[in-house]
């Protein structure tokens, strides 16, 4: 992004607010040209430029319409993909893409642990491989993005331990662990901040809900769930997290939608869900939660702002612990477990905007309960 003009003085006899106005119009023109032309995508300035210049422009400040642009960028700032407006996605012909990262996970019948991480470039169908994660051949962890890196925490049996890929040093980093040990957990980011939902120890289900600060490296406990649950799909919408279905402490599927108030630290229960399963995963885009999973063949969706179930798409078979993530503006379902018990290399895209569901290219090998995140990446890394 080109610097911000410096200020004129104003002329004799002008109104300063007439200047204002019109500085504020010149800047305004300038980012809405660039972002036409696909050579700046606001949200990925670098943070200090941001914050120094452009953010702490009066003038910038003082414009009504200038003013939604500034907080969706510090939003991505301090958010990371937790923000995820179009004008955020990097342009075509941008070094930056969006890729799909896919996590270890189990082999076709369930008794390897597969030690892999490989990036997916979806428009070019090209696949990279990335350092695997030291020593974490293990299965059922949670995985998700947070800044654009890459946090795995948990897996079986009972492991607190935590892991970061900094896309920046392209490197596996172990930061702080979970002060619980826990497996058939979820992890998600939400305001800037990992929560490690429920899950099991080996002996029982978990009420227990950590919250990562990646600026201080420390874990801190939440208020704890309503019911202890784990496998359940777990995603935040809206400034909130919703924990839904999963197997109860009896073992039992639940279709309870737990809903978690960051700012209230407090659990209330939402409408239940029209179906009880466990081995779920979510994903939320466009203020809707995307539900597949538990063996299946259903896309459900669930919008936070009225409280009302519904049914996007029909896959084509059955699926569980499968991958799922957005990206480039569609759901993402990779792998997964079939009714048979096995791991597939199938992938599918969800379309909301056509609302079709279309077959995509395959994975490279067979997998179920990994990770599956989006993240920005360079392509010619």
């Amino acid at each position: 992004m080109r610097e911000t003009p410096g200020r004129e003085e104003s002329e004799p006899g002008v109104e300063a607010p007439c200047a204002a106005a019109c500085h504020a119009q010149r800047i305004l023109q300038t980012l809405n040209a660039y972002r036409r032309s696909g050579t700046l995508t606001d949200p990925l300035l670098a943070p200090a430029y941001f914050l120094e210049k452009v953010e702490a422009d009066e003038l910038l400040q003082a414009c009504g319409d200038c003013r939604p642009l500034l907080l969706e960028a510090r939003a991505c700032f301090i958010l990371g993909r937790e923000a995820s407006a179009l004008r955020a996605r990097p342009r075509r012909f941008m070094d930056l893409a969006e890729v799909i990262v896919v996590i270890g996970g189990c082999d076709r019948k369930g008794l390897l642990k597969l030690p892999f991480a490989d990036a997916y470039h979806p428009e070019s169908q090209r696949w990279t491989p990335l350092p695997s994660l030291p020593g974490y051949t293990r299965s059922e962890f949670a995985s998700c993005a947070l800044r654009n890196d890459i946090y795995v925490s948990g897996g079986h049996i009972n492991s607190r331990d935590v892991w970061m890929f900094s896309s920046h040093l392209h490197t596996w980093i172990k930061v702080a662990s979970m002060h619980k040990g826990r497996w058939r957990h979820r992890m998600v980011a939400l305001q800037g901040q990992l929560f490690a939902v429920g899950g099991f120890d080996g002996l029982r289900r978990l009420r227990s809900v950590e919250r990562y600060d990646p600026f201080s490296n420390t874990w801190a406990a939440t208020a704890p769930l309503p019911e202890a649950v784990s496998s359940a799909a777990v995603a935040p919408c809206a400034g909130q997290l919703y924990v839904i279905g999963g197997a109860g402490q009896d073992g039992v599927n639940t279709d309870k939608v737990q809903c978690f108030d960051p700012k209230e630290d407090q659990w209330s229960l939402r409408s239940p869900a029209p179906f009880l399963q466990r081995c779920l995963e979510a994903v939320s885009l466009e203020d809707t939660i995307y539900v597949v999973g538990g063996l299946m063949s259903k896309i459900f969706t669930y919008d936070p702002g009225t409280d009302v179930w519904g049914e996007a798409a029909e896959l084509p078979g059955p699926v569980e612990s499968c991958g799922v993530t957005v990206c480039d503006g569609k759901v993402h379902i990779l792998g997964g477990r079939d009714e048979h018990g096995e791991s597939t290399n199938s992938v599918f895209t969800f379309d909301p905007s056509s609302g079709q569901v279309e077959a995509q290219p395959a994975l490279q090998r067979c997998t179920s309960s990994h990770g599956c995140v989006t993240i920005v990446q360079s392509l010619s890394r």
